[in-house]
């Protein structure tokens, strides 16, 4: 589950995911996973049945068979390595690198020996018998696995590795078994009769132990290490059965667990790979809804700075005309005074964002202030009171005709600005006109956009866009009206809803 803020949790994607994976371990575990490792180990195994039901029986064919299943499987293991490996880099998981360094090193060894066990019947049992090499490739895997525990940095070329691993490995297994041989005059090959084979035989089973108690207590899912566990015991179980019966050709056995081991590493892997992209889009999906919500933020911030900016601009400009007596004593000295301290409450308010509810607003009362201030700034707007009332917040009504009716003195020089209201309806509109050069057609349909302002204009295209929102948020509307009769002007309409009448609150 994705968190919100505010303590809201958002469960659709758990839910989703929950049809289809049960919670095991700690991590989501696909129901299918073991129907995929049955369906792909009857894949690989599907050279060797055709052979072994279909065919004549003849016994050079059935191990040239059970050799092709076992080199699909090498190369499905190698397969699972890259997938490891893609895993690790997404989830930058130490173990995971260290597991597909593990998974390349085996198919990089075991694949040759199969082609050469192919081409020289002396080799033939390397493809599916325990050599003196292999305790050499288990000890390599222990290490590099437990290196994968204890270290906290992924390795950055798992593949590469794994490959020169694999590859060592397999020029010790041939020489130890060039050696052995050369030495014994024998196969070269552990068997029974010896007590120094069966000791290395024991060994490899308990290293391959330590690997699967290893990979238990890491952590990896428990499924997946479950899987692989059994895996690591299906290979180990299938080669040792034939080195213990020294078969002379890859008994069906030591073929279905090379085969089961495949499977089950791949499909793990596959899992593992796909519940970590699973899980990066979530992260990712969760960071594009972290940089909005912060996006929103500095946005909100611009803007209530925005308004600060002007509104901390009129005052300094009506203090300015107080304070060199330019304005003698009277309505327009008082409609001055009273836009000073009306305007500094409202900024104090601003700040604190204390935006307060919707209540009946007088748009004269909120007007008729705004003209003589702006007439006493050497901006002359023409209205007419029309005694109108409007549902509405007065700080949000009185910064939207603020920036309207300064937005007219700046583009439009002035010229010809007039604010007038009418009720229509269960509507107040609030009409803020000018006959200045118009809005540019090219911004006319994104204007009330973030960042969109006139192309000489020297804004930053937030005040409109607020505007809109404020008044949207006061469940009314704000539009630029298109008016094909006039080759100049900018009309905007503000509607609200209509507050009742004092006459209908006391009846």
């Amino acid at each position: 589950m994705t968190a919100h803020p505010g303590g809201r949790r958002d469960r659709r994607p758990a839910q989703a995911r929950s049809r289809r994976r049960v919670r095991h371990g700690g991590q989501a575990r696909p129901h299918s996973s073991w129907w995929w490792s049955a369906a792909v180990t009857g894949l690989l195994l599907h050279p060797y049945l055709v052979v072994a039901l279909l065919g004549d029986g003849g016994d050079a064919r059935l191990a040239l068979a059970g050799r092709s299943s076992i080199l699909l499987a090498d190369l499905l293991v190698l397969g699972a390595g890259i997938a490891l490996a893609v895993d690790a880099r997404l989830t930058q998981d130490p173990l995971r690198g260290s597991m597909a360094i593990a998974a390349t090193l085996v198919a990089v060894q075991d694949a040759p020996l199969v082609v050469l066990a192919t081409v020289d019947p002396a080799l033939s049992s390397h493809s599916y018998r325990l050599t003196t090499g292999h305790l050499t490739t288990v000890l390599v895997v222990l290490a590099v696995l437990h290196r994968g525990r204890r270290t906290v940095t992924a390795p950055q070329r798992p593949i590469a590795g794994g490959v020169l691993l694999g590859l060592g490995a397999l020029g010790m297994t041939l020489g130890l078994h060039a050696l052995s041989a050369a030495l014994e005059h024998g196969s070269g090959f552990l068997s029974t009769g010896e007590p120094f084979d069966v000791a290395l035989m024991i060994l490899v089973g308990v290293v391959l132990a330590v690997i699967g108690l290893q990979l238990r207590h890491s952590p990896l899912p428990a499924w997946a290490s479950t899987r692989i566990g059994v895996g690591i015991l299906a290979i180990f179980a299938a080669r040792l059965w034939a080195t213990l019966t020294a078969a002379a050709s890859p008994p069906p056995l030591a073929v279905a667990g090379v085969a089961v081991f495949s499977a089950l590493t791949a499909t793990t892997a596959a899992a593992l790979l796909r519940l970590s992209l699973e899980q990066t889009s979530d992260r990712v999906a969760r960071y594009a809804r972290i940089a909005a919500e912060a996006q929103a933020e500095v946005k909100q911030d611009r803007e209530v700075a925005h308004d600060m900016r002007s509104t901390a601009a009129g005052i300094a400009a009506a203090a300015r005309l107080l304070a060199s007596g330019q304005v003698p004593p009277g309505p327009r000295r008082d409609a001055l005074e009273e836009m000073v301290d009306s305007e500094t409450a409202r900024l104090g308010r601003t700040v604190a964002a204390r935006p307060g509810p919707l209540a009946v607003v007088a748009v004269d009362a909120v007007v008729s202030p705004l003209v003589l201030a702006q007439e006493a700034l050497g901006h002359r707007v023409a209205w007419t009171p029309g005694g109108h009332r409007v549902l509405a917040r007065r700080d949000a009504l009185v910064e939207v005709l603020v920036t309207l009716v300064t937005n007219a003195a700046d583009h439009a020089g002035g010229q010809g600005t007039t604010v007038l209201s009418a009720a229509i309806g269960d509507r107040v509109i609030i009409v803020v006109s000018d006959d200045g050069p118009g809005i540019d057609p090219d911004i006319r349909a994104s204007l009330f956009q973030w960042g969109a302002h006139r192309s000489r204009s020297t804004g930053q295209g937030i005040g409109l866009h607020r505007a809109h929102r404020l008044i949207l948020e006061q469940g009314g509307t704000l539009d630029l009206v298109d008016d094909a009769g006039a080759a100049r002007g900018t009309v905007f309409v503000i509607t609200l809803p209509r507050a009742p009448s004092p006459a209908a609150d006391g009846g």
